[in-house]
């Protein structure tokens, strides 16, 4: 029934998003609002601890990475580790970071206060919770704790829901960026009445097709909640960092319409277990793959600035989109059932796709917040003269090319089931990520360097 209930939802905003008059308020870019505008914005720490979660989170993929790449290189997708590898991304590296940008955007860009800060530190720490006993009972396949985990899960998305979602239907500025941020919620929860379903059937209360729905949960996660808060949020944030023009309402309908449409047949065909059906949901997910990688050439092209370091990892995670949907038609008119490729399109969403994006958006978010909170109260912040300093440029582009190396010759490796080429395409990623995790460690240094004392005149004591 809940799952019934999503899919009303979905074609109810995706006729929306793509026929009411009231979404074409998106015909021109518009800067994102600065602290003390018409929304008040939330606390530093409340996006600030998202973001240092996620990177915590990253930072445990890249060692599970190492460990699980030769698995994934043989097809072992079913491996119990596995799952813990793919929720460490997607739930920890990526959950956390979309739940801190969203709560950091929704104010400043769509206007919107959020209806409580404090829910936003409760919805912070059942997610943590959830995803430790998630992915603490995948490794060690404990069924409770795996139930357990998803119990604290589904309420941090219904904090963080309840705290968001309300810019669908309050903000003048970008309400077609709300309906994106709506039907991504409504796909994550897709997803997660998925999970039960597979859960259930684990323990014996009803037969399902375990393989469909394990495919079905996996692109509602990655496609469905993942891409689409992505496309949504970037429609308005790289547009602005390019400098360029944001007059692209019906692309970004036609978009958010496919990817529902997509997302409502495979779901829907896995739950009857219905292989026509797949395959053409299937087939409408790789069209609108195509048209958000045609729409983020059409950013590129009419940019007005040249591209920072950040912005080097966001046009990688495009690249990473775009290898994702030949990936997908491989399977799509290939062998379905071939599951090393399935781990190379999962790996290629949640890995290069997802979270390089986090790496490149935090690197244009977090440094801001944290100059404007601290430049006051520690020189050495403020004497920098600018959050673009804060992290170091060469670091910054040596973490993109190892970051992109890596999810490269992993993707690679796991479609010429290499084993070894899988390693150490894993250990470069992983090298990249620690030259990201010690740019943002350098910032915490500069922040606890201790003021130098003012020098005392001769012959005063």
């Amino acid at each position: 029934a809940y799952y019934w209930y999503i899919i009303c939802r979905f074609i109810l905003y995706w006729h929306a998003a793509t026929f009411w008059p009231p979404f074409d308020d998106m015909t021109t870019t518009r800067a994102l609002p600065v602290a003390g505008g018409a929304a008040p914005a939330p606390p530093y720490a409340l996006p600030a601890m998202h973001f240092a979660a996620a990177l915590v989170w990253m930072g445990v993929a890249a060692v599970l990475l190492v460990l699980m790449a030769p698995r994934l290189a043989q097809g072992r997708v079913f491996d119990a580790p596995v799952f813990a590898l793919v929720h460490v991304f997607m739930l920890g590296v990526v959950g956390s970071a979309l739940f801190g940008a969203l709560q950091q955007f929704v104010p400043g860009g769509l206007g919107v206060p959020l209806r409580s800060v404090r829910l936003g530190y409760w919805g912070f720490g059942f997610l943590q919770i959830g995803i430790v006993l998630l992915v603490g009972g995948f490794w060690w396949w404990r069924g409770a704790i795996q139930g357990l985990g998803w119990v604290f899960i589904f309420s941090a998305v219904g904090a963080v829901s309840r705290n968001v979602l309300r810019a669908r239907r309050h903000s003048v500025n970008g309400l077609l960026v709300g309906a994106f941020i709506t039907v991504a919620h409504s796909a994550l929860g897709a997803g997660m009445a998925i999970a039960l379903a597979r859960i259930g059937e684990t323990l014996g209360w009803w037969q399902v097709d375990r393989l469909a729905l394990l495919a079905a949960h996996a692109l509602f996660g990655a496609v469905g909640f993942g891409t689409l808060s992505a496309m949504g949020v970037g429609s308005r944030m790289l547009p602005t960092f390019l400098m360029g023009p944001g007059n692209d309402t019906r692309w970004l309908h036609w978009h958010l319409g496919l990817t529902t449409s997509g997302l409502l047949l495979f779901g829907g065909a896995a739950v009857l277990t219905n292989g026509p059906g797949m395959r053409v949901g299937s087939a409408v997910l790789l069209i609108s793959g195509v048209l958000s990688v045609a729409l983020t050439v059409r950013w590129v092209q009419r940019r007005r600035r040249t591209l920072d370091a950040a912005l080097w990892h966001v046009m990688s995670a495009f690249v990473a989109h775009g290898t994702s949907v030949l990936v997908g038609a491989r399977l799509l008119f290939g062998d379905a059932y071939a599951f090393h490729t399935w781990a190379a399109l999962i790996l290629c969403l949640v890995m290069g796709w997802l979270t390089t994006l986090v790496v490149g958006v935090m690197a244009k978010i977090l440094p801001h917040l944290t100059y404007n909170r601290f430049a006051r109260s520690h020189p050495h912040i403020s004497a920098l003269g600018s959050p673009n300093l804060l992290l170091r440029e060469d670091w910054q582009r040596s973490s993109a090319v190892l970051l992109a190396a890596g999810w490269g010759t992993v993707v690679t490796a796991l479609l010429l089931q290499s084993s070894t080429a899988a390693r150490s395409g894993a250990l470069i990623w992983s090298a990249g990520v620690v030259v990201v995790l010690a740019n943002y460690c350098r910032i915490a240094v500069i922040g606890r360097v201790p003021r130098a004392a003012a020098p005392q005149p001769i012959g005063t004591s």
